[in-house]
């Protein structure tokens, strides 16, 4: 399965959007609040990926195939968009919690630039029937992950155990391989 990880290009870029949504974070709780100087110049290049990710037409197939990447980058280009027009806007007012929503949004670029450089390598181009078993343990724990937070019930320690368990299902798989 390809996602963000496929292209070294791709990790650079989802670090870039992590770096600048951190600093609009930073910058917008400030004692003046503001934007981050130069913000335009580093907007405008992300915001051109992002769309070239979306339509496809990056020069090569697109890397964003998880629903979750999708979403994530669909979220960074409306935020940047916001921001820009606000930016450009001849009296500039900022947006509401524009800090709680670069967090939000750079977490989940820290999580995505994670799991890309944890996930194994890519399965065997020739035989794309079925993705290598690593691939597919590291995407159900990310799903796990992803589930948990989403639940009402976060704590229970059923999502513990649920983790837990494909620990130790991948731990097995790996001895087998062996």
């Amino acid at each position: 399965m390809t996602n963000f990880n496929s292209q070294s290009t791709d990790i650079n870029w989802v670090e870039d959007v992590y770096q600048l949504l951190m600093d609009i974070a930073r910058s917008s709780l400030s004692d003046i609040p503001r934007l981050p100087d130069n913000f335009s110049q580093k907007a405008l290049p992300l915001l051109q990926k992002v769309q070239s990710i979306e339509e496809g037409h990056d020069g090569q197939a697109s890397s964003v195939v998880s629903g979750y990447e999708r979403e994530w980058a669909q979220q960074v280009r409306q935020f940047l968009l916001e921001i820009t027009s606000v930016y450009l806007s001849e009296q500039p007012r900022m947006p509401e919690n524009l800090a709680g929503r670069a967090i939000g949004l750079a977490e989940k670029a820290q999580a995505i630039k994670e799991s890309a450089e944890n996930e194994p390598p890519s399965v065997n181009e020739s035989d794309n029937s079925v993705p290598h078993p690593d691939v597919l343990l590291q995407l159900l724990r990310e799903s796990f992950k992803i589930q948990r937070s989403k639940s009402n019930n976060p704590d229970a320690p059923q999502w513990q155990q649920a983790i837990t368990m494909l620990d130790v299902v991948q731990g097995m798989y790996t001895q087998v391989r062996e």
